[in-house]
This record gives structure tokens, sequence and C-alpha cells, in this order.
């Protein structure tokens, strides 16, 4: 307010109507905000239930279940609430646990009883909220069914025939890793080209977040960004036009967003290499921030309580200083237009990678309360060996299923990259003052 006053204090118009639309625009955001927190009548989130409720709910199993030897997890889409002998037609999501059970899948349609609660606030003590992280993905309530509670199986294939399909791919792809490669090092590719974690061992991921480079073994623009470049050189390498390359590209980096399971990190990159795919079909000039900020408005167009997830917001926050910071970092050097290509190439590394710590470092400080001034070399030495990781997996995706001989070999190389990618992470990680822990 104080900068429209002043614009509009200035009698200059270009700054008038700028801040005049940019307030616009922000009173519309807080009130599609505020609008969006209104649930329809009938939402199970407008139900009001003290401590726990004991009951049945019908509904369709609508993600990929999380399955672990402990219990099953997934999102129930809810058709009806049993209470004794009424039943309450509800719509939304609920949060299932299901102890002792790991035959769900994707689609199935279930009567499941169990103990109806809102969810603890695990972090009401520090900057990041459980309550609020649900509420952000439209879940409100959890459902407990303990290992002696009924369930009843009404039917199969009942999910987005679309989302099946992704899924049973993404579980081929998993049972492939699995065969071709160490426990540890399946999961951790699991991980980072599926987005199923739960496998990957503590020390591996503890690792990874001391030199400042999590974000690899989660999936996010990233590996988006590497089955971008997978998938272009592999249709190149059979001879197919650019133009169909960029049209085939489209449709495979939507179906690998459902065979992740839509999450929100995946969503935001492939909007943008969508975007730019198009741009080159249309044979139009991208621009970097117009993507993002398409890909922004989309998303928070369909759901404006992206804002406050975190990951959203390192994602933007870091591609921003990529594409503000890292020219005027390059500039400092004064590389002059005889330097070597490989000293030109290191020069271009760094700077992306201290552009892209200096505009996380502050978020990554307040949310996980860690400093990782290691990031800056780690992403240069890690990043190129992930991304080989990657292009590999996918590649023993392939000769497992065209050329299985091929496959053992591809699975053993594999696991060598692999198995070094982890030495250097962790010597990284225990060098001095690699990284720092903060208010705790």
């Amino acid at each position: 307010m104080a900068w429209f006053l002043t614009a509009f204090l200035s009698n200059n118009k270009k700054a008038v109507f700028f801040w005049a639309f940019l307030f616009f625009c922000l009173s519309l955001g807080a009130l599609h905000i505020r609008s969006y927190n209104f649930l329809p009548p009938g939402h199970i989130g407008s139900l009001e239930i003290k401590g726990s409720l004991d009951a049945r709910i019908q509904g369709i199993v609508d993600n990929d279940p999380v399955i672990t030897r402990r219990k099953s997890s997934f999102y129930l889409r809810i058709r009806k609430l049993i209470v004794g002998d009424k039943d309450y037609p509800l719509r939304g999501e609920v949060l299932v646990n299901a102890f002792g059970r790991g035959d769900f899948n994707y689609g199935d349609e279930l009567i499941l009883e169990g103990s109806l609660h809102r969810p603890f606030d695990f972090g009401a003590n520090s900057s990041f909220s459980y309550l609020d992280y649900l509420k952000n993905y439209g879940i409100y309530y959890i459902l407990e069914v303990g290992k002696e509670r009924e369930i009843i199986f009404l039917g199969r294939d009942k999910g987005n025939p679309l989302n099946s399909l992704s899924f049973k791919l993404k579980q081929r792809m998993k049972a492939i890793f699995e065969q071709y490669l160490s426990p540890v090092n399946s999961a951790v590719l699991s991980g980072i080209t599926l987005g199923d974690r739960q496998g990957i061992p503590a020390r591996i991921r503890e690792d990874f977040i001391r030199t400042g480079t999590a974000h690899i073994i989660a999936i996010s623009g990233f590996n988006v960004g590497i089955v971008v470049f997978t998938v272009l050189f592999l249709l190149k390498a059979v001879r197919i036009k650019r133009k169909y390359r960029y049209l085939l590209a489209i449709p495979i980096l939507f179906i690998h967003m459902c065979a992740v399971g839509a999450q929100a990190s995946v969503v935001r990159a492939t909007l943008m290499a969508v975007v730019v795919l198009i741009g080159y079909l249309l044979e139009r000039d991208t621009d970097i921030i117009n993507s993002l900020s398409l890909s922004a408005l989309i998303i928070l167009g369909y759901n404006p309580r992206q804002i406050f997830d975190i990951g959203f917001q390192l994602s933007f926050v870091s591609l921003l200083g990529i594409v503000l910071l890292s020219p005027r970092i390059i500039g400092g050097f004064k590389l002059k237009a005889k330097t070597n290509a490989a000293v030109r190439f290191l020069v271009n590394s760094l700077s992306v990678s201290l552009a892209a710590w200096l505009a996380t470092a502050g978020w990554t400080a307040y949310y996980f309360r860690i400093v990782t001034p290691i990031s800056i070399l780690a992403n240069l030495i890690i990043v190129p060996l992930v991304s080989l990781v990657i292009i590999l997996g996918f590649t023993l995706c392939l000769m497992a299923t065209v050329c299985p001989a091929t496959a053992f070999f591809t699975g053993l190389t594999t696991d060598f990259i692999m198995s070094g990618l982890f030495k250097i992470t962790h010597q990284l990680s225990i060098l001095p003052f690699s990284h720092f822990y903060i208010g705790i």
C-alpha cells in the first residue's frame, strides 16, 4: 500500500496503473483463497467430530497406496458415511491408515470400518504443520483401520483408466528395479524416478539433507527435467523428426506425472516443460519467467492453498534465483570470448549452483533449521551423477522389456555408479563446516 500511495503521489500514470493492477490481482487471489476455504454442503471437512468417531465409510481408493510392513496408507474418495443404521452421503477425501493389510490398489471400491478423527498437529511447535499440510491437499480427517476391523471389497478398477494404467506402469518399473538392482539402490532409484521413498535408508537420506541435495531423492522439477532430456534423446536416437519428438514427449510427461502420483512438485515441473515444448512446436521464443508464471497461475487457480506449500515455494524460489542471479554471477567472472569450453562449463555450473543456494538458503534455514554451504560444491558433483543414474534407470526398464539379456549389465553399471554416489555424498556431508543446524 505504501508503494501504491508513493506511485499515486508521484503523478506517474504508468506506476499508478501497475500498482493498481497488482493490488487488484492480489485482492482477487486473497478472495480466491478465502472462497476455497469454504467447504461445499455435504463435504466431510464440514463435520464437527469431537475426539474420534467409530464409523464405516464407503469410497474408492484415489491414489497409489503406500504399503509398508506395518500398514497401508491411501486417499479414499468418499461416497457415504455409515454410522449405526444410518447412511450419510458425503463428498471429499480422507487419509486411510489400514494396519496389517497390504492388498489395496488404485480404483478399489471399499467399505472400511475404523476410527475417524482430525489429524494431529505434530508440528504445532515448529514451522511445519502437519494439519495444514494435509489441508493443502483437501484432507480434513484420518480413518484408522485396525487389524481386527472389517474391510469389504465392493469392486475393482473404479478409478480413472489413465491413472490406473500409469500406476501399473509405476509398479512394473519398481519391479524391474527390485529384480536387477541391490535392495538399497532399488529403493533410492524408486524414490528418484517414481517418488516412492519408503525404502530409502535413513543414513542415505540424512547425507543428502546435510549436503543440500535432498531435492534429488524426492521427485521434483530436476527429475522431470531429466525425464524430458531422456525422452527427447531416445526419440532422436530412433530418428524421429524434431516436431514429432516434441509431440510425443508431451503425453509421455503426463503419463509420468500420473505414474508418480501427480505430486505437486511434478505437476509444476510438467506444466513448465509442456509450456516450453508447445513454444518449440509453435516456433515461438520461450521465456522461463513467463513459463514459470503460467504454471504457477494454473496450479494456484486450481488449488490456491498450494502457495503455502514448502515444496511450491522452494521450487519457484530456486528457479527464480537461477534465472535472475546466475547471469550476474557469471558476469562477475568476466569470461573472455576465447575462454576454454571446460572452464566456461565449470563457471556456468558453479554459478547456477550458487544462485540456487543463495535463493533457497533462507527458506531451508527457516523450515528445516539447517544451512548447507557445502551444497554449492555438492550439486556440482552429485547432480551430474544422479542425472546419469536416472538415464540408466529408464534405460534399464527399456532393456528389461525389449532385451532382458542386456538388462543385467545395465543393472550392474547402475549399481556401481549408485554405490559411488552414496560414498561421495557421505564424504561431503562429514567435511568440516559442511552444514550447520540452527535453532535446535
